[in-house]
């Protein structure tokens, strides 16, 4: 059996049809056309086949037939109808009986040779009507739309005409092929199991398949097939729009599922070529538009038009694919609603989707997930359970607290009553009717699943929610309570004894409100510090008796800073002596502290201690002896090195202004050689006499770091050329390397980075043998305002040790005792050059290797300084030639006075001398010079003295002269305003470039 759709009186009927139905195409081989078209065009009932030799076999019945005769025949034989044909030979119409009930039918016997069947037509049951027509037949056949199809094995033998409309195919293209060629490769093995399974039996199989059409698209075909020994039949109905919209739904359908459980959710389809929506009657109310919206309308109405520019708006920049799309929207019509879009691309006009409003929703979500949150992260351990145990929800600190792993989920109350010492306690009360109304409260012991024993107070409460009952639950863990408690009374006795024990003794004072003062409280103590006994410590109760113990000296102070601080209500704390001793009179110190109370009824308590302290002020007393010791120590050192310092200036300024002289006598070779020698030596000399005088400014603090305007190229190569002779000397190649841009006006120390460079490059050159010593300038970073700089000093000589790296920046130290013999020095040079550049803000940093040389290296920020800073001078100033100026010499040593004086006339300059300060000052009042020569220290009028009568009435510039190198006297140099200062022995070059500064204000140096 198979079914098919049947047109039946104008409508479509589902039949189903027997094996032998479709043997019509057998009849066509047996020349029996014609007579099927009569059967077509005149039967109107019952109309079958039957073979001509017996059994006669029904091999074909309409579908009247099997409805009422067919399908309960056991046989499907003329004989199993009881008919014996040979009867009814002559006869054009015979009646059967079948069931009970009887039928008339129409015989036709063969007529043609070729024929070989009986035809039985106009079949109806006697007293009943309902067969079609034959022109009813006719056109059934004929305007049949479903695929009909007739196959044996796996090829097809037939096909109607609706293959075309439906696949695109004509019916010959098809026939004799497979249908397997045309089914979807995801299909096909159901296709041939079905096949497998159904061929060459009498059974029927229903199913739906993608069939490929012609235009190479796959088609939804819902095929139905009658299999039969010979051959199989098909009726296949095409359902792929159906398959597309069932698809669809589903996927509205899934949308759904993700909305929200408690928001309404509606149903919209948008048509791109329309530009229109249509809501479904949900969707239209929660947004309150009419169920079918046309976008490209304008409308008074506030809520479809904004509506509609926000889809529009929405629409253009959303980007719409085959996984779906979401949105939100606003309306300012429904300021508490929320509206929520998802959506699907159904085809390439058409959109669709569900929409909810979720306001209410995400309000009551946002409040349910504050409150667990809330609950979740409570301080304090707690959970809710239902009345037989099962937990409802517990927090975090509650798993923490019984012990359990974070993230264990608690699904009972029973998971917790092996924990506890008693749980009977704490479970029989949810029994317990009363509980409904009433807050429990009871404690119990926990046995941590780790093992550790807490004491919990448990506070339970029964809540009803909804139709719901819940009991809340909090934990609190007195554990420590419960052992303060237990400690509390042993505490007690603890405290008592360390009363007792404590070193000194505690006391407790009162000033009552009529201005008495008394001990309400004495510690055994007590009678140790002040040299009292048992019985004395009991009747030593008044003040006085304490007062009358203190020694006459400390007893104002006692008295004085105990009333400020029941004034103030201060903490109490004084030092002072007690007599301990009445026969001997001896006392000793004593620390006492207090801090006062005032209490409700207006007294004042102090409770404080008293201690002995007689050892610390005996090693108070010794360590002022030896800071005592210390500072005249310091002070002995810095007159030694002052001292030190100005002899030795005293000669070397001799000698070195004797050498000028002598070079600027034009000397022959032997003798500037000579000559050159002495200067050598005695700049050497100066170098060690200007590290001992910056070591002890450093040491005192008093060194400090200028900020003056200078061109940092020029300076960089003013110190390289300075070196060229000690490099040339020490048979060493000087190479500077510096990076462009460094043509820089800078503001800093000038002197104090010439002092570096010269400690490291000195270092290097004396260190290295016929070798290289480099130094680098690179510039590293550049702002508007400031530039930080790179410096390194690198050579080639005999390096440095690594357990020694550390130490060659220490105070007076070498690596090696013999380093002073062999290449002299104080061993201050690179401690001061770190000093200082600790002072700039810099660290230096040392890479050595024994034998391979060393590298020096550091970093300093620097401000950069408009050329504009740079000092301006009138043009008068300018022009003013130092060539022929007037000096007046102040210099009360004729040693000093003869070389200063060849100097002086070495440049071309006159000079007048004095003897004094004094004779200085008066000189002035009748004379005019360009220049004042000061030395500091002389006779009758000193230097500083003399240059503040000088400058309280003239203006001419004064230079300090002096071999003193103590601090104080520099910071005097500085305080009575002096122009200038030049350290002796003179350096006739810096003394020039001096008196050059101060006459023109042009800065040579720069």
């Amino acid at each position: 059996m198979f079914t098919a759709w049947m047109p039946v009186n104008g409508f479509l009927v589902l039949k189903k049809y027997n094996t032998l139905n479709f043997r019509f195409i057998q009849m066509q081989e047996r020349g029996i056309n014609s007579t099927f078209k009569k059967i077509i065009y005149e039967s109107s009932e019952m109309v079958f086949l039957a073979d001509d030799t017996f059994p006669y076999s029904i091999f074909y019945a309409n579908e009247a037939f099997e409805n009422q005769i067919g399908e309960s025949l056991q046989e499907k034989t003329l004989a199993g109808l009881g008919l014996d044909i040979n009867a009814y030979i002559f006869k054009e119409e015979l009646i059967l009986n079948h069931n009970g009930k009887e039928f008339s039918f129409r015989l036709e016997l063969p007529y043609e040779s070729s024929a070989n069947y009986f035809l039985f037509y106009k079949g109806k049951e006697v007293k009943t009507l309902g067969l079609p027509t034959k022109k009813e037949s006719q056109q059934f056949f004929s305007s049949f739309q479903d695929l009909i199809a007739i196959g044996q094995h796996d090829f097809l033998t037939y096909l109607n005409g609706s293959v075309f409309p439906v696949l695109g195919y004509h019916p010959e293209e098809l026939l004799n092929s497979s249908l397997c060629n045309l089914i979807h490769l995801e299909d096909l093995e159901t296709v041939k199991s079905i096949w497998r399974e159904k061929t060459g039996k009498d059974e029927n199989a229903f199913f739906e398949v993608r069939i490929k059409a012609k235009s190479g698209e796959f088609k939804s075909i819902d095929f139905s097939v009658q299999f039969t020994p010979e051959r199989f039949f098909i009726i296949g109905k095409d359902v792929t729009e159906k398959v597309k919209r069932r698809q669809i739904e589903d996927r509205i359908e899934a949308l759904k599922v993700k909305a929200p459980t408690l928001a309404k959710s509606g149903t919209w389809k948008f048509s791109k070529i329309l530009n229109t929506i249509s809501f479904d009657s949900i969707a239209s109310n929660l947004i309150g538009i009419d169920k079918s919206l046309d976008l490209n309308r304008i409308t008074q109405n506030r809520t479809i038009q904004e509506f509609t520019d926000k889809w529009n708006q929405i629409l253009e920049e959303l980007e719409v694919n085959s996984s779906g799309f979401e949105f939100e929207m606003d309306l300012s019509e429904f300021p508490n609603k929320h509206f929520h879009f998802k959506g699907i691309h159904v085809s390439d006009s058409g959109l669709e989707g569900i929409i909810w409003e979720e306001f209410e929703v995400l309000e009551k979500n946002r409040k349910i997930n504050r409150l667990e949150k809330l609950l979740l992260e409570s301080p304090e351990p707690g959970l809710v359970v239902y009345p037989n145990g099962k937990v409802y929800i517990a927090n975090n600190e509650v798993v923490k607290l019984f012990g359990f792993e974070e993230g264990k989920s608690l699904k009972h109350l029973s998971e917790l009553g092996g924990l506890f010492d008693n749980p009977e306690i704490w479970q029989n009360w949810i029994q317990r009717e009363d509980n409904e109304t009433n807050l429990q409260r009871f404690s119990s012991t926990l046995i941590q699943v780790q093992g550790r024993q807490l004491t919990l107070e448990i506070c339970s409460k029964f809540i009803q929610v909804d139709d719901h009952v819940l009991i809340n639950l909090t934990f609190r863990n007195i554990s420590e309570k419960v052992i303060l408690e237990k400690n509390l009374e042993e505490s007690s006795d603890f405290l008592m004894n360390l009363t007792e024990q404590v070193p000194g003794g505690l006391y407790q004072m009162v000033l009552d409100m009529e201005g008495k003062m008394k001990f309400s409280f004495l510690s055994k103590g007590i009678g140790t510090v002040l040299g009292l006994n048992s019985d004395e410590i009991k009747g030593f109760e008044d003040i006085s008796m304490a007062i009358s113990r203190v020694h006459p000296m400390d007893l104002p102070q006692v008295i004085m800073s105990s009333v400020a601080s029941a004034k103030k209500q201060e903490p109490w704390q004084c030092q002072f002596r007690v007599k301990t001793d009445d026969s001997q009179n001896q006392y000793r110190w004593i620390l006492g502290a207090a801090r006062p109370q005032l209490l409700e009824n207006g007294e004042m308590v102090w409770y404080g201690y008293l201690t002995d302290i007689s050892a610390q002020k005996e090693f108070e007393a010794k360590l002022e002896e030896a800071r005592n010791t210390a500072v005249k120590a310091s002070q002995i050192k810095s007159d030694f090195l002052s001292m030190i310092s100005h002899e030795l200036r005293t000669p070397l300024n001799a000698i070195s202004g004797s050498t000028y002289s002598l070079l600027q006598e034009q000397p022959n070779e032997s003798q500037k050689t000579a000559l050159n020698t002495i200067n050598f030596a005695v700049d050497n000399l100066i170098i060690m006499i200007n590290d001992l005088l910056d070591f002890q400014k450093i040491e005192a603090g008093k060194l400090t770091i200028e900020k003056a305007t200078f061109n940092f190229e020029n300076l960089i190569q003013q110190i390289l050329n300075g070196l060229s002779f000690h490099a040339k000397e020490s048979k060493n190649n000087l190479q500077l390397t510096m990076s462009e841009g460094l043509n820089l006006w800078l503001k800093g120390d000038k002197t104090r980075l010439s002092q570096i460079l010269n400690n490291l490059i000195t270092n290097a050159l004396k260190f290295t043998k016929e070798g290289d010593v480099t130094v680098s300038v690179l510039l590293k970073e550049m702002s508007p305002r400031k530039a930080r700089i790179y410096f390194e000093v690198k050579d080639t000589g005999i390096g440095i040790a690594k357990e020694n790296q550390e130490k060659i920046f220490n105070d007076f130290d070498q690596v090696k005792p013999t380093f002073s013999s062999k290449y002299g020095g104080t061993g201050l040079g690179l401690s001061i050059t770190r000093k200082l550049l600790s002072l700039m803000g810099g660290t230096i940093q040392l890479e050595s290797e024994v034998d391979k040389g060393s590298r020096f290296y550091f970093e300093l920020e620097f401000e950069i300084s408009d050329e504009n800073d740079v000092p301006v001078f009138s043009e008068k100033e300018k022009n003013s030639s130092p060539q022929q100026l007037r000096l007046l010499m102040a210099e009360d040593n004729d040693v000093n006075a003869l070389v200063l004086g060849k100097i002086i006339k070495k440049w071309g300059f006159t000079f007048e001398r004095v003897h004094n300060g004094q004779e200085a000052v008066e000189i002035l009042k009748t004379n005019d010079y360009d220049c004042i020569l000061m030395d500091i220290q002389m006779p009758v009028m000193d230097g500083f003295d003399a240059t503040i009568a000088i400058k309280s009435f003239s203006t001419i510039p004064v230079i300090a002269l002096t071999a003193a190198a103590k601090l104080e006297i520099m910071e005097r140099i500085d305080e009575c305003g002096f122009d200038g200062f030049v350290a002796k022995p003179i350096d006739a070059a810096e003394l020039l470039k001096k008196i050059k500064e101060v006459v023109t204000g042009e800065n040579y140096s720069a």
